[in-house]
């Protein structure tokens, strides 16, 4: 009996052994991963060709990049000699002609502090305005002129015999009267026919410091004193003035008109 008990027993441990056996071989092995497919063999690629530069028409630079600094001027050289200014070119001068009813030339005396004096030439009927004008006031109405300091040719004349000159010449012989101001007086003109005066546009400068002198008649002249402040240009009066042969530029002579 133990031996048929022993054999079902080793029947049965053979039978274990045999399916831990089967399945061991029926489980699944798991499959590789599969290869990465090698990459064909390529050509290489061709180099790109190289740039070449374009060739710049001269004078010219390449760009992108800064113009050269100038270079800077070598200083000026020092001037031995002195500067020659160019000279300043005047205007011509413009004379015209007038012709004044009952003129008469006014030797006006200003009071303190500047006592300027101007020798005025205007219509008689105008003299009250020395009452109620100064002086530069005065030479700046159209109907009042001041005595000519120049000595000009006169206009379509023969300048070797004819001069422009003060209508002063004209009340040389006049008795003087008293003016309407009470310090001024005055004296008739004798103009010649056709009784043309000429007058000229002049710069004030050279009529500014006439002041009275020391004596009752005559003026002298002050650069310290500036008798026409404001007044830039005044009217001139001439008279055309025959000249003698044996004179060079203004003198006496005979006024003929």
């Amino acid at each position: 009996m133990k031996i048929i008990r022993y054999s079902i027993v080793l029947v049965g441990l053979l039978s274990m052994v045999c399916g831990a056996a089967r399945r061991a071989a029926a489980q699944v092995v798991p499959a590789r991963p599969p290869a990465k497919p090698v990459p064909r063999a390529t050509a290489a690629p061709k180099p790109a060709p190289r740039a070449t530069a374009t060739p710049r028409p001269a004078g010219t630079r390449p760009a992108g990049t800064r113009a050269p600094l100038a270079p800077k001027a070598p200083p000026a050289p020092i001037e031995a000699a002195q500067r020659v200014e160019p000279e300043e070119v005047k205007p011509p001068v413009v004379i015209r002609k007038v012709k004044l009813q009952d003129p008469v030339l006014v030797f006006y005396q200003q009071g303190a502090p500047t006592n300027a004096v101007q020798q005025l030439l205007m219509e008689e009927k105008n003299l009250p305005l020395l009452k109620t004008e100064s002086l530069e006031k005065l030479v700046e109405r159209r109907e009042v002129f001041i005595d000519g300091l120049g000595n000009y040719p006169p206009p379509a004349s023969d300048a070797e015999k004819f001069r422009l000159t003060g209508v002063s010449l004209l009340a040389s012989s006049e008795k003087r009267k008293a003016a309407p101001d009470g310090r001024s007086t005055y004296a008739r003109l004798k103009v010649p026919s056709p009784g043309d005066l000429y007058v000229v546009r002049e710069s004030a400068e050279d009529y500014r410091h006439f002041v009275s002198g020391p004596q009752k008649q005559g003026a002298r002249i002050d650069f310290s004193v500036n008798g026409l402040p404001g007044v830039d240009s005044v009217r001139a009066a001439y008279t055309l003035r025959k000249i003698d042969l044996s004179e060079r530029g203004a003198g006496s002579g005979d006024i003929i008109r």
